[in-house]
């Protein structure tokens, strides 16, 4: 922003210069800046940004109110039909405020200005979910628009105690940040620190919840996230009531929770909607799924290259044979494959809809049944990377997706290099890295046992009215979420 005066001046004309030197008019050609006079005789200086305000509301409700007005000094807030207009006495407020779609009034004799918020922006409706699919929960997802992503968390926590706190992040950009949480269930300390990284911000340029994730998130260097990332408003709401605190960033139809633990990022988007019994099955075969992901293809490269002797002897002659007529080594035709299937996954998901399947298909099943009657890979070879695959496919979450392809072809040079020494030793630093990582100061990873707690037990999915108490890391204000006996109509009948 241009250097221009902090403070408004009195007279509305000294005002109107002021702006026109911070928004560069009239080169700048989407800024409005509309001057006239009132019956009284008093200047008025309205500005606003051409496309993001609702032009209509600025006619009918303060532009013509002030025209007709015949008070000297006019009484601003009496005279603008708005039941949203605030008192602003900086000129960076009103410009930050013009910037994201409000209104600025300056009139003679006033030395404030009145803003009025009338955003009026084209912005998407709300649509079903793209990267969290659910059959029995909500299929509502979150917007661009921070006040629809807003409203979204409001419907699903219906309570007074649910507080929204704007901090403004980016020196040139500006977005508005909304930090969510439940007072006198969150601990305040969890949202000081969260407020404190977002106010501690540095930077020209941040705008989305992915950037906003780098930028506050702990182990800035390790590979697996410390914070979650939701386009669902019925989770966000779910890990609010657990007393976590929910970040709402301006232009991201995603929202960021923290703090969290890995099993939370092995949980399905449906959590608690499924009974138990599925709910637990579910739980069991997406960890199974993250293991195999993770060294399936490890051990398998680890074994044919060093440990023989663990395979039957007909099965190791099978291996054999089918790879006589390769070129390659065993570990080099493992991390081509690796390099194929990301290769084919990622053209999947970045190409349209419409043909991304197809694509899937064609690179899957044509290209690799060519690859094996060319003798460039074995049939063994592309079994052992397409499990995989479909394995890490299963995990519900993006982030954890990738973190696993990064340890997975760690491991597979470990186990083609050193065998299954390699193995573990890869699976001991993996296991001392995550111990050491915190999400918002707090472990990353807790005890995989606790049947009384909600979403921190992540092989087992307890009955619902068995989760009496929240998660041990942060649930320390109010532990209980619910009594002992929650189904009291089974003792009144």
């Amino acid at each position: 922003m241009s250097k221009t005066a902090k403070y408004i001046s009195i007279k509305a004309l000294d005002n109107m210069k002021n702006i026109k030197e911070i928004f560069h008019f009239p080169t700048n050609k989407d800024i409005v800046i509309r001057s006239f006079k009132s019956d009284s005789g008093e200047n008025c200086v309205v500005v606003y940004i051409d496309g993001m305000t609702n032009t209509v509301a600025v006619n009918d409700f303060i532009v013509r109110p002030l025209m007709s007005c015949n008070q000297s000094p006019i009484d601003l807030f009496n005279t603008v039909e708005f039941n949203d207009c605030t008192k602003v006495t900086d000129m960076q407020t009103v410009v930050s405020r013009i910037l994201l779609g409000d209104t600025a009034i300056f009139v003679d004799g006033s030395e404030f200005s009145g803003v009025c918020e009338t955003k009026g922006f084209p912005r998407r409706s709300i649509s079903t979910p793209l990267t969290e699919n659910s059959i029995k929960g909500s299929q509502e997802a979150f917007s661009e628009s921070i006040r629809s992503n807003i409203s979204l968390v409001r419907r699903g926590v219906r309570t007074p105690d649910l507080i929204t706190e704007m901090i403004t992040v980016g020196e040139i950009s500006n977005d508005i940040c909304g930090v969510m949480y439940i007072a006198g269930l969150t601990d305040m300390k969890l949202v000081e620190r969260v407020k404190k990284r977002l106010k501690s911000i540095k930077a020209d340029y941040v705008s989305g919840s992915g950037m906003l994730e780098q930028m506050i998130g702990d182990s800035r260097w390790s590979v697996f996230p410390s914070v979650l990332s939701t386009e669902r408003p019925e989770r966000a709401a779910q890990y609010l009531n657990a007393g976590r605190v929910v970040v709402i960033c301006d232009n991201s139809p995603f929202v960021l929770v923290m703090p969290v633990t890995l099993s939370e990022f092995l949980d399905s988007p449906e959590g608690n909607q499924q009974r138990w019994q599925s709910g637990t099955f579910s739980r069991l075969i997406r960890s199974f799924a993250f293991v195999l992901a993770l060294l399936l293809s490890a051990v398998y490269i680890a074994v044919i290259n060093f440990h023989h002797e663990m395979l039957p002897p007909h099965l190791l002659l099978l291996i054999a044979q089918s790879r006589a007529s390769i070129p390659f080594s065993s570990l080099m035709e493992l991390l081509v494959m690796e390099l194929f299937f990301e290769l084919v996954r990622e053209a999947g998901v970045r190409t349209p809809s419409a043909v991304g399947g197809a694509i899937g298909v064609v690179g899957g099943l044509i290209l690799g049944s060519a690859a094996i009657d060319a003798n460039i890979v074995s049939p063994v070879t592309l079994i052992i990377v397409a499990v995989s695959g479909l394995a890490n496919s299963v995990l519900p979450d993006y982030d954890i997706n990738f973190a696993v392809t990064v340890c997975k072809v760690a491991l597979i040079i470990l186990g083609g290099t050193l065998g299954l020494y390699g193995v573990f030793f890869g699976c001991a630093a993996i296991v001392l890295l995550l111990s050491l990582q915190r999400s918002l100061g707090l472990p990353f990873i807790e005890a995989p046992f606790s049947f009384k707690t909600v979403n921190s037990n992540a092989f087992v999915q307890m009955p619902l009215w068995k989760q009496q108490k929240r998660a041990n890391v942060i649930g320390k204000i109010r532990p209980r979420q619910q009594p002992k006996i929650s189904r009291k109509w089974e003792f009144d009948e």
